[in-house]
C-alpha cells in the first residue's frame, strides 16, 4: 500500500478531554508515539477538577505534542464543540476528532497516513472511523460481579449492550483484508465509533458537529458513506471503568453532556 506524503499540509487532530487522568495519559502517549504523519494536535480540556489532569497535560506540553491547549474555566460539552468548530476554519480538507479515552494501537505503519490514504482513494467516504479492539470488553457475569450485583451500573460501565460486542464473535470484521467497509448492514453498527474519526471538514463547517448516528446521518444526507477501516484499531478505555473509575456514572455523564 502506497503511503501518501502530507508534509506541506499537516492534519489537525482535535482531542476532547473528559477527565480520567490514567486514560488521558495513555491516549496522548499513543498519539505521541504512533503518529508519524505531520499533524497539529489541539487539546480541548473540559476543566475537570482532578489535579492530575493538569499534570498529564503539562507532561505532553513538555514533549511538544500540542500546537494548542485550550483550557476551559467551566465543564461543558458546549465549550468543547464551540472551540472545535471555531478552529475548523483553519483545518485542511480532512481533520480528526478523537476523545481522550481512546488508545491508538501500535502498528508498523502510521495510523493517520493510513486513514488519509483511504479517504483520498475512496471519494465516497466522508467519515472514517477505526475498528475497536474487542479484547477490552468485560463479560456480563464478571461485570455484574464487579459492580456489586448492580446490573444497571454494570451495563453502563462495561457497555454490555454495545453493538460493537458483535465484532468479537465474527472474525469477518477482524480479518477483513479490505481497506474499509461501510457502517451499514451487515456491519453490526450503523455509524463509525465517535471516539476516533477522520472527517471531511467542509461538511462539519456547513452542518455542525453531532455525535454518533446523528453525525453519520448528516454525512449520508450530503452524499457520503460513513465507513470503518480495519487498518486502524483502537482501544476504548471506558470499557475498563469498572476496574479504574468505578464512581463514574451514567447520571454524571448525562449531566455533563446536557449542560
Amino acid at each position: 500500500m502506497t503511503l501518501l506524503n502530507n508534509t506541506e499540509n499537516p492534519v489537525t487532530i482535535f482531542v476532547a478531554s473528559w477527565g480520567r487522568p490514567i486514560y488521558l495519559w495513555m491516549c496522548l502517549d499513543a498519539l505521541w508515539r504512533n503518529t508519524k504523519t505531520p499533524k497539529k494536535v489541539i487539546l480541548l480540556d473540559n476543566a475537570h477538577p482532578d489535579p492530575l489532569i493538569t499534570e498529564v497535560i503539562k507532561g505532553f506540553e513538555r514533549r511538544g505534542l500540542f500546537s494548542e491547549v485550550i483550557r476551559f474555566s467551566t465543564n461543558s460539552f458546549e465549550n468543547i464543540i464551540n472551540a472545535y468548530q471555531e478552529r475548523l476554519k483553519a483545518a485542511g480538507e480532512w481533520h480528526v476528532y478523537m476523545e481522550s479515552d481512546v488508545v491508538i494501537k501500535d502498528e508498523q505503519y502510521c495510523w493517520l497516513t493510513e486513514m488519509l490514504n483511504i479517504v483520498q482513494k475512496t471519494p465516497s467516504i466522508g467519515m472514517l472511523g477505526s475498528l475497536i479492539d474487542t479484547e477490552d470488553f468485560i463479560d456480563k457475569d464478571t461485570a455484574i460481579q464487579l459492580a456489586g450485583g448492580n446490573i444497571e451500573s454494570a451495563t453502563f460501565l462495561a457497555k454490555l449492550n454495545s453493538a460493537e460486542r458483535k465484532f468479537a464473535n465474527d472474525s469477518k470484521w477482524i480479518n477483513d483484508s479490505s481497506l474499509s467497509f461501510p457502517a451499514e448492514i451487515p456491519c453490526p453498527i450503523g455509524n463509525p465509533p465517535g471516539r476516533l474519526m477522520m472527517l471531511k471538514t467542509d461538511v462539519i463547517l456547513e452542518q455542525g458537529f453531532s455525535l454518533d448516528m446523528k453525525l453519520a446521518a448528516i454525512f449520508r444526507q450530503k452524499g457520503f458513506r460513513p465507513a470503518i477501516t480495519t487498518r486502524v484499531r483502537h482501544r476504548h478505555l471506558s470499557l475498563l471503568n469498572l476496574y479504574d473509575y468505578t464512581a463514574y456514572s451514567e447520571i454524571e455523564r448525562n449531566e455533563f453532556f446536557d449542560e
